[in-house]
């Protein structure tokens, strides 16, 4: 669209057609910021932020970028300019993965493939941020392992940044031209509402939602406008003294404030928020005043030159080969496979810039004057790329029925000694040699083995909802039981349904992530998610008050490992758990209902499903988990001794020896992550917990001890 260009004439966008090198060196900067802190954590905490100054560098590069062409043409030519991105971005993207996609398929256990293929795609399609952030509010899928296309996040928001913002720079001209306001100034006004409101809701965000924080496109758009704003601003002349000054200052400190950010800024820190401002502000200053400092100087070194020219490809290699290398070497990274991480992907980076990304930007068959050929490519490879994804997708698909069909025709077949009944911590354990190579559920099938349902499950999101479902016969039960804790709680659906079938129980199951019945307040990610697990907290007193003349117990659980509650006054976690859980347990006995608990089950090592899926032929110990280790301070049977109607149900001997907590048990995978239950396994704990349960019932039809 034509717009005015008067006011353009004397407030040049800040970006020329010269190579910046101050810009070169921020690249080179940013790039082994990331890759230095993925490789060596510890040693640069806040390496990450690296990100962020991209998000700056692109702000203000495309910004300057739009603002000469609306200043030289008068309109902005979308497809050109998408054209010219997909040119830039789409060809070694695609080439990342492709190839890593079928090293998964070659190196991969099959159990990661369905995680690792929704990844896939949704960075094909730019959109891997808000698939993540989608898994950061699913409790569920929080022990998701690191993919090989999690880094795609970060050009996911670019991308969606390169998409709006010539959207909204034309609709906002368009605003101007009715208004007969400077084009120009609708321009900065429009990158300074973003600025602002983006940031705001950043720093809020970063409070109530953290894990969508980081990820977000709105919680990041700050970052662009930033730099984009610092395209428009024109500086003096440097013709003094003072103004060169100014420049050298404004450009050292910036790089002194992403420096300090490298350091200061750690893992832990609540991130965005109010912290990303340093590194950002730091990066903004240095693309306003760097153009005339000796960071020009630094730029032209070859080295850091060099590393700027393929910070691109070397950010998109180096993250596959950290993920898959340990996968393939069955041990986290050593030393020197570090080096070895390092240096071969900035061989891959160089092959990747000088033989496809480069030439393909160059090549006159696909010159901006063709954008419809570039977007027909760009459609092609997109669908061969998610080809790639979806097979990877219907292959654990298959993998998993199959799975899930041999674990039924085995479990439904009266099996000796499968899965609990193997009755491994007892004296006399029960041994079926025809198990000895079975293993179920399947690699593919074992993430997704999980009974819990969504209508008895509660997370942040719902805010103080309180949701149960009911197991068992609508009429004519002989016990009602209310079940209600966290996620290792709505583990056991299958074996709390199992028990209603065979007792003809009513019991009605709650659960909510990372929430118990406690008195204690329990350490959460966020504001949000700790008024949604007290509000929760507080409506399951209530609805165990209003059914407590129609129930005869209630059965607690809760995960010794996550979201452990405040010491507090207590001084230590271990008594304030105790406390907390006494404290409960003493208010649900105040209303005349005694209490069950069951003992959590042990832990095992954060990669037992790959660990597992690697075995072939007999099932070995190499995945076990020490007992002492796996067991981790519960608290239930010291809070029962403070509490007159409360039992234990302790069913530790099903699931460990006197030394380890075996990762498989009876032909069945014991955990489907690092801490849960997989559903088949828990299923063959129903006759164990049923007759635990049924004695407590059975003394005065309560729980007493």
């Amino acid at each position: 669209m034509a717009v005015s260009t008067a006011d353009t004439a004397t407030r040049r966008p800040r970006t020329g057609h010269a190579t910046r090198w101050d810009v070169q060196a921020l690249r080179a900067l940013a790039v082994s910021a990331v890759v230095l802190y993925h490789l060596w954590p510890a040693r640069l905490p806040g390496g990450f932020v690296g990100v962020d100054v991209f998000f700056v560098i692109s702000g203000f590069l495309i910004t300057g970028h739009l603002l000469r062409e609306l200043e030289r043409t008068g309109r902005i030519a979308l497809g050109a300019f998408w054209g010219r991105r997909a040119k830039r971005l789409l060809p070694a993207a695609f080439t990342t993965i492709l190839v890593t996609g079928a090293a998964v398929l070659l190196v991969v256990p099959a159990s990661l493939w369905s995680q690792y293929g929704r990844e896939l795609i949704a960075s094909t399609v730019y959109l891997q941020n808000w698939q993540l952030a989608a898994d950061a509010v699913d409790y569920l899928a929080q022990s998701n392992a690191p993919s090989p296309f999690q880094h795609f996040w970060s050009l996911s928001v670019e991308e969606q940044f390169y998409i709006a913002l010539p959207l909204l720079l034309l609709g906002a001209l368009a605003v101007a031209g009715r208004r007969r306001a400077a084009g120009f100034r609708v321009a900065r006004v429009l990158l300074v509402t973003v600025l602002v409101v983006s940031f705001v809701w950043c720093v809020v965000q970063t409070v109530t939602s953290p894990g969508v924080a980081y990820f977000s496109t709105a919680t990041r758009a700050w970052e662009f406008a930033l730099g984009g704003l610092a395209s428009t601003v024109r500086l003096p002349a440097v013709r003094t003294t003072t103004a060169r000054t100014v420049r050298v200052v404004g450009a050292w400190t910036g790089v002194a404030a992403i420096a300090a950010a490298l350091f200061v800024i750690r893992p832990t820190t609540p991130f965005p928020g109010w912290a990303a401002a340093l590194p950002v502000v730091g990066a903004s200053l240095v693309v306003l005043f760097g153009g005339a400092s000796g960071l020009q100087r630094v730029g032209r070194w070859a080295p850091i030159a060099f590393t700027g020219r393929i910070s691109y490809a070397l950010y998109l290699w180096h993250w596959p080969a950290v993920v898959l290398v340990p996968i393939v070497t069955g041990h986290p990274l050593t030393a020197t496979e570090k080096l070895a991480v390092l240096v071969g992907s900035v061989l891959l980076a160089t092959a990747s810039t000088l033989l496809v990304e480069e030439p393909l930007r160059a090549a006159p068959w696909l010159s901006a004057a063709r954008p419809r050929r570039v977007g027909v490519l760009g459609v092609v490879g997109t669908v061969v790329v998610v080809a790639l994804g979806a097979s990877t997708l219907t292959a654990a698909h298959v993998a998993q029925e199959r799975a899930a069909a041999a674990a039924e025709r085995i479990a439904s077949g009266d099996v000796a000694c499968f899965g609990a009944a193997a009755r491994i911590g007892f004296p006399d354990p029960c041994v079926n040699r025809d198990l000895a190579d079975v293993r179920v559920p399947g690699p593919a099938a074992i993430g997704g083995d999980d009974a819990n349902e969504a209508a008895c499950w509660t997370n942040a999101s719902s805010g103080d909802a309180f949701k149960s479902c009911r197991l068992g016969p609508e009429t004519g039960w002989t016990k009602r039981i209310i079940a209600i804790g966290d996620s290792h709680n709505n583990a056991l659906i299958g074996v709390y349904r199992a028990m209603a079938e065979r007792y003809g129980w009513r019991i009605d199951v709650a659960g909510h992530a990372r929430c118990y019945l406690t008195d204690g307040t329990q350490q959460v990610s966020s504001a949000a998610e700790q008024a949604s697990c007290e509000g929760w907290r507080r409506n399951a007193f209530r609805y165990i008050g209003e059914q407590a003349d129609r129930t005869d117990a209630v059965f607690v659980t809760h995960s010794t490992g996550d979201a452990t509650v405040d010491p507090g006054a207590y001084g230590s976690v271990e008594d304030a758990t105790v406390a907390g859980l006494a404290g409960a347990w003493r208010r649900i006995n105040d209303v005349g209902v005694p209490v069950i608990a069951l003992r959590d089950n042990p832990v095992t090592a954060y990669d037992v499903v790959t660990c597992t899926s690697r075995m072939t032929g007999p099932t070995d110990g190499s995945c076990d988990a020490p007992r002492a280790e796996a067991l981790r301070f519960d608290g239930s049977a010291e809070a029962a001794r403070l509490v007159p109607d409360a039992t234990v149900v302790d069913l530790t001997r099903y699931m460990c020896t006197d030394d380890v907590c075996p990762a498989v048990i009876g032909g069945v995978v014991v955990h489907r992550d690092n801490s849960h239950l997989s559903a088949t396994f828990a299923a063959t704990l129903a006759p164990a917990l049923g007759r635990a349960v049924d004695r407590a019932l059975q003394d005065d039809g309560s729980a007493r001890r």
